[in-house]
């Protein structure tokens, strides 16, 4: 399945945050959006989910208009989560995650068996089996995240949309949310999405890169082709060397003068 936006101009009222892009959203892929502070990453990912109206172009999944989509036929192919969300604190993790399968249900129906088996196989994917009994507000924050990840996952996505994923997560559960993350693209063959801050992260476990500046897109390709120190110079204003270790697939960003 194959997200293309064409010609996007997106902002919020009158004002225009990203200007005449065309981006691509490659099937079974993970693909990083980074750039620096307010150059409109998240503005991009919420137009090609249709959270965000856009001003001018069209985006398309498969060659359709994404606004000729129904909201739960969309929820079907694509499952998003922003930065924000939130679940009444009374709710056990099982019945959280229950609510992905909303988008395959009438308002009056119940869980079924098939329902509940995904249910089941999105907690142990996401390795929140165990916390499945645990109200969502006793949850860690690395917990919290991976629980709607599953909920997410229960829609049976084929792209998974992430903002910003590892944010305010302590570095272990940054490094246990990329892992999960490439596991769930490698073994089950969901594309992926993501917004990131962390560019040692995007080197690491993307597939595509694409960089945006001031509301443009400055570059795309693969990581080592576009994380470069020319590019992390011109876009983020910082001098780096990119070092090769024995033994590593990926290189390191080494920052000068830190």
């Amino acid at each position: 399945m194959e997200i293309r936006g064409s010609q996007l101009e997106i902002g919020y009222g009158d004002h225009t945050v990203i200007h005449d892009m065309d981006v691509t959203v490659q099937p079974g892929k993970i693909t990083s959006i980074i750039g620096p502070n307010g150059s409109g990453k998240s503005t991009v990912l919420k137009a090609l989910t249709r959270l965000l109206a856009y001003k001018g172009g069209v985006v398309t999944m498969d060659g359709r208009d994404l606004k000729s989509f129904s909201s739960k036929e969309l929820a079907r192919s694509v499952g998003v989560l922003p930065q924000i969300h939130s679940a009444p604190p009374d709710f056990q993790v099982k019945e959280l995650v229950g609510y992905g399968r909303m988008p395959y249900q009438k308002w009056y129906e119940r869980n079924n068996a098939e329902d509940e088996r995904i249910i089941d196989w999105a907690m142990r994917a996401t390795g929140v089996w165990e916390l499945r009994e645990k109200p969502i507000h006793a949850c860690s924050g690395g917990e919290s995240q991976r629980v709607w990840i599953a909920t997410v996952l229960t829609q049976q996505p084929e792209i998974l949309f992430l903002d910003e994923p590892t944010t305010y997560l302590d570095i272990a559960h940054q490094i246990e949310m990329m892992q999960l993350i490439r596991r769930l693209n490698r073994e089950n063959g969901i594309g992926v999405v993501m917004v990131l801050h962390d560019l040692s992260q995007a080197l690491e476990v993307s597939d595509w890169i694409v960089v945006i500046k001031d509301g443009k897109k400055y570059d795309e390709g693969s990581p080592e082709e576009v994380i470069t120190p020319r590019m992390m110079r011109e876009v983020y204003d910082v001098d780096c060397s990119i070092i090769r270790v024995p033994g590593r697939e990926k290189p390191l960003i080494a920052y000068h003068e830190i």
